[in-house]
């Protein structure tokens, strides 16, 4: 016979019992939204639709993609921080709309840091700071010198203020000590133009885009932004390995929730995706397009992208940018 003081024990155990296992469990039970903040085509959109193929398999659910692209990736970062937190609504974000955009928009309408669940660091990208090969600067030191020589003569293009490509070359600026004058562009398409035909100097770009430029013979990479060397080209030297101390710049994508999600759904996220991500067939697809899979766990991405905020925004400050 169960005695009351028995009855009350089982039951104020079951109530202990962490919901979060059963949710864990049974999540997801329903098709699962991710807002891309790309349009259809561009690198990032494509990166998602890989883990939706792979991921769903794994779920016996849809990871149903939505493109809200605009205003620098603000407006489905935006749209994600206000949606419920349940974990059928996810961000995939990259550096501009998380590290960057809300620091130079006034009205970005929310924090990385308190609007979002992080879930996983899923890739990275190099970035390639480039040069025409008709130009006369062949390496950094020749940019350097060149710069101080005559401040303000060297012109350098991005793709749009407050773009990744601005602040890296703002970072530059403000490690090396020398100053050069930005040419904002609409995207770096057009802008690849302009350098070959001289009227620009240099910038960065990520490093898929550029290689085709570099196979063509067309342009020259003066060194790139990581903080080691890239296998595709063994022979240019970091940023840093040409002089200019603490220069790391990675591109990078990473999944977000909104705030306030269940801690047991966002580990069930980030175990699920982080396998997939793990897979031979992610990895190679991920390669075709140039993004390397970096994974880890969801506190490692909280932290990251803290230091990545904190970081872009040092900079902006430093360099005074701001858009309305």
């Amino acid at each position: 016979m169960i005695q009351r003081r028995d009855f009350l024990l089982s039951a104020s155990t079951l109530a202990a019992f962490p919901m979060a296992a059963v949710a864990q469990a049974d999540f997801p039970g329903k098709p699962i939204t991710m807002v891309v903040v790309f349009p259809p085509g561009q690198a990032g959109d494509i990166l998602a639709r890989i883990l939706s193929e792979a991921v769903s398999k794994v779920w016996g659910q849809s990871l149903v993609i939505d493109n809200k692209a605009g205003a620098a990736g603000t407006i489905g970062s935006a749209f994600v921080a206000r949606a419920r937190p349940d974990g059928y609504t996810l961000l995939l974000g990259s550096t501009g709309p998380l590290a960057v955009a809300p620091h130079v928009y006034k009205k970005a309408g929310y924090d990385p840091r308190q609007d979002f669940t992080p879930i996983l660091t899923v890739g990275g990208v190099g970035y390639a700071l480039v040069a025409p090969t008709s130009s006369k600067i062949t390496s950094m030191a020749d940019l350097i010198a060149t710069a101080k020589a005559a401040p303000g003569k060297l012109n350098y293009a991005s793709a749009g203020n407050g773009s990744t490509q601005h602040l890296m070359m703002e970072l530059l600026k403000q490690k090396a000590g020398i100053d050069m004058t930005h040419v904002p562009y609409k995207g770096l398409a057009p802008a690849y133009v302009d350098l070959l035909g001289g009227t620009l100097d240099i910038f960065f770009d990520t490093q898929p885009s550029v290689m085709p430029q570099l196979q063509a013979g067309k342009v020259r990479v003066l060194a790139v932004s990581t903080e080691r060397r890239v296998p595709s080209l063994p022979d240019v030297p970091t940023v840093m390995e040409a002089g200019i101390p603490d220069f790391r710049v990675l591109g990078w994508y990473g999944i977000a929730a909104p705030a306030k999600l269940d801690p047991a759904i966002r580990d069930k996220l980030n175990a699920d995706l982080g396998k997939v991500l793990a897979t031979e067939s992610v990895k190679a697809s991920m390669a075709k397009i140039g993004i390397t899979p970096i994974g880890g766990t969801a506190d490692d991405f909280g932290r990251f992208l803290i230091a990545e905020y904190d970081k872009f925004g040092d900079i902006i400050k430093k360099a005074n940018i701001s858009i309305e």
